[in-house]
């Protein structure tokens, strides 16, 4: 069965996502609700990449999805590496699997591109 779809871009942002909502509302190292500054942050660099990461993975468009990797790079890594060990560790896993589902796209749909 052929998946029309890059189920690896799709399960990095929804992880994305899911990652953000808990960083944003319930997020077991600060009692402190985020700010909207932060919520505004977040939803630009991550968020909002993530629903484009979604579209793309359905479009099958390497060059997107390249785009949101790139997007989303300083924020995940930032994320990822400011506290170790967190759950916020994921963040390195949502780049990889953006940067790898791009990689399979360029080599499974190289005509579509």
């Amino acid at each position: 069965m052929k998946r029309n779809f890059s189920l690896l871009g799709v399960v990095a942002s929804v992880g994305c996502i899911l990652l953000c909502v808990m960083f944003l509302f319930w997020n077991p190292y600060s009692r402190i609700q985020a700010g909207m500054d932060t919520v505004l942050i977040l939803l630009i660099m991550l968020i909002f990449p993530a629903f484009l990461g979604i579209i793309t993975s359905f479009l099958r468009n390497r060059i997107l999805m390249y785009i949101v990797f790139a997007w989303s790079l300083p924020y995940c890594l930032y994320l990822s590496v400011a506290s170790i060990p967190s759950i916020w560790n994921l963040f390195s896993v949502v780049l990889i699997l953006y940067l790898v589902s791009a990689i399979k796209m360029s080599h499974q749909y190289p005509k579509l591109n």
